[in-house]
């Protein structure tokens, strides 16, 4: 049964006019990654591809997954069809969990697409980038890390998706340049130091999008550590509290 319902979750979320969009904004990275060189004059492949990652990859890898996660429950809640997928024959937590999996697969998915063509714009194709395998990494680890976060809040509170987009594109994009020890509670922060980008000059503004205004001082290791905690947390939470709380269809949904 749990095949079962990993099958249809990824049919439900590989369906070409939910991915047609992400797809169209990998597009824009490989673009984005080639026309680069003129934007800033003397950039080499490996600052094409660490700006470009940095700005817009990772970017696209929480929004997809703001999207995805909350399209979990939340939707079935707002399009009334809750019910329906509650009488399935399985446990809820195993509903939950497999059907989250099926959603970090597909971000997972989107986020090295965009980060494939991020590489073929500035290296002309995938070997020779020697910051893509870590990237990789990164994009897969925060696909499990921000799905949890996201789900969690995703069964905590009505209108999800408004709170998770925010903190995709609002948070994610600020707390990392803001001073201090802010940076700590950003999933992005941890997901640069897995990366480890190098420092590229860039102005202001470029640094700013790219989240090097401040010092990261977070390793490696901890990144690992910390994101794996999160993750394991916060799916903990929301499979246990999905299984013990009734949820029905919104009254006032359109």
């Amino acid at each position: 049964m749990e095949a079962v319902v990993l099958s249809q979750a990824l049919r439900e979320y590989t369906r070409a006019k939910r991915v047609a969009p992400w797809l169209l904004l990998a597009l824009g990275c490989l673009g984005l990654a080639v026309v680069w060189p003129s934007l800033m004059h003397g950039a080499k492949p490996e600052d094409q591809y660490a700006s470009v990652s940095s700005i817009l990859v990772f970017r696209i890898l929480a929004l997809a997954s703001a999207i995805f996660t909350t399209a979990i429950v939340s939707q079935e809640v707002e399009q009334r069809t809750i019910v329906y997928l509650l009488t399935r024959p399985i446990e809820r937590w195993r509903l939950l969990l497999f059907r989250y999996l099926a959603s970090v697969a597909v971000v997972a998915l989107l986020g090295i697409i965009a980060a494939l063509l991020t590489s073929f714009g500035a290296y002309h194709g995938v070997a020779g980038n020697p910051l893509l395998a870590n990237d990789l990494k990164a994009i897969i680890i925060g696909a499990f890390a921000y799905g949890g976060l996201f789900l969690l809040v995703s069964l905590l509170f009505n209108r999800s998706m408004i709170i998770c987009l925010l903190f995709a594109f609002g948070w994610e994009t600020s707390v990392p340049n803001m001073p201090g020890d802010l940076y700590h509670v950003s999933i992005f922060s941890y997901l640069q130091a897995i990366a480890q980008h190098p420092s590229a000059a860039g102005g202001k503004l470029i640094d700013f999008a790219s989240g090097a205004l401040s010092t990261n001082s977070i390793t490696e290791g901890s990144a690992w550590t910390t994101l794996t905690l999160l993750t394991i947390i916060t799916v903990a939470v929301s499979l246990w509290w999905f299984s013990h709380f009734e949820y029905v269809p919104r009254e006032d949904a359109e």
